[in-house]
C-alpha cells in the first residue's frame, strides 16, 4: 500500500530532475526559429486555435513531465484548473495527474503580444519544440519534427544536438503510460473528447 511519503519521496527526485533539466535548457543555443514574425506562436495552444486548419497549427498539445505541472503552480501561483490533467502510472500502484495545455485549456502564459510570461521557466516541452521525442519499435529514444512549423527550414543543428543531450538521461525515467500520452496528445486537434462532453 502506497503512503504519502513514497508520494512526496518521488515528487522530490523528480524536482531535482526538473531542476537539472531547466538548467540544461537555459544553455540550449538559439533556434534560429523565425517565431514572431512567421508564425504567431502557432505552437502555443490558444483558443483561436479551433477555428484553424489542422495544417496550420504547429502544435495543439504541450504535455508536461511528471510533477512540472506542480512545479509551475509553485513558481508562477497559477490555478490548477489552469490545466488539462491525465492520469499516468508512475509505477503499478500510483497514478498521478500529469498536466497538459490543449486547445480546451490553451496556454495561459502566452501574452497577446504572442510572448511568453514564463519564458525563463516554461515547459520542457515548450524549450524543445519543434523536436518531439518519442519512442522507437525497440523502445528506444527516437526524435520527429513538429512539421507544420512555418520556420523549420531555418532550425539551428547546434540547438537539434543540443536538445538531443538534455533528453539523453530523462526520457529512461519516463514510465511507458507517459508515451503513450505523449504519442496520443500529439493527434488531439480539439476538445473535449466525446466522453467529456457526456458528463
Amino acid at each position: 500500500m502506497l503512503r504519502n511519503n513514497d508520494v512526496h519521496n518521488l515528487k522530490r527526485e523528480w524536482y531535482a530532475i526538473l531542476d537539472n533539466l531547466t538548467a540544461l535548457c537555459h544553455r540550449l543555443p538559439p533556434t534560429n526559429l523565425e517565431c514572431l514574425t512567421r508564425c504567431s506562436a502557432r505552437c502555443c495552444p490558444q483558443v483561436r486555435m479551433r477555428t484553424m486548419e489542422p495544417g496550420s497549427i504547429a502544435s495543439p498539445v504541450v504535455v508536461f513531465l511528471p510533477f512540472e505541472m506542480e512545479n509551475i503552480i509553485e513558481v508562477s501561483g497559477i490555478s490548477e484548473s489552469a490545466f488539462r490533467r491525465w492520469p499516468v502510472h508512475m509505477t503499478p500502484d500510483l497514478a498521478i495527474d500529469v498536466g497538459m495545455f490543449d486547445l480546451g485549456k490553451p496556454c495561459p502564459f502566452l501574452q497577446p503580444d504572442f510572448r511568453c510570461a514564463m519564458y525563463m521557466r516554461r515547459p520542457v516541452d515548450c524549450w524543445t519544440f519543434p523536436l518531439l521525442p518519442t519512442l522507437d519499435d525497440a523502445g528506444r529514444l527516437a526524435w520527429e519534427y513538429g512539421e507544420n512549423c512555418p520556420s523549420l527550414s531555418t532550425l539551428n543543428p547546434d540547438f537539434v544536438r543540443s536538445v538531443k543531450d538534455v533528453w539523453a538521461d530523462v526520457w529512461r525515467v519516463l514510465p511507458r503510460s507517459w508515451w503513450d500520452l505523449y504519442r496520443a496528445a500529439d493527434d488531439w486537434t480539439g476538445w473535449p473528447l466525446p466522453e467529456e462532453s457526456a458528463l
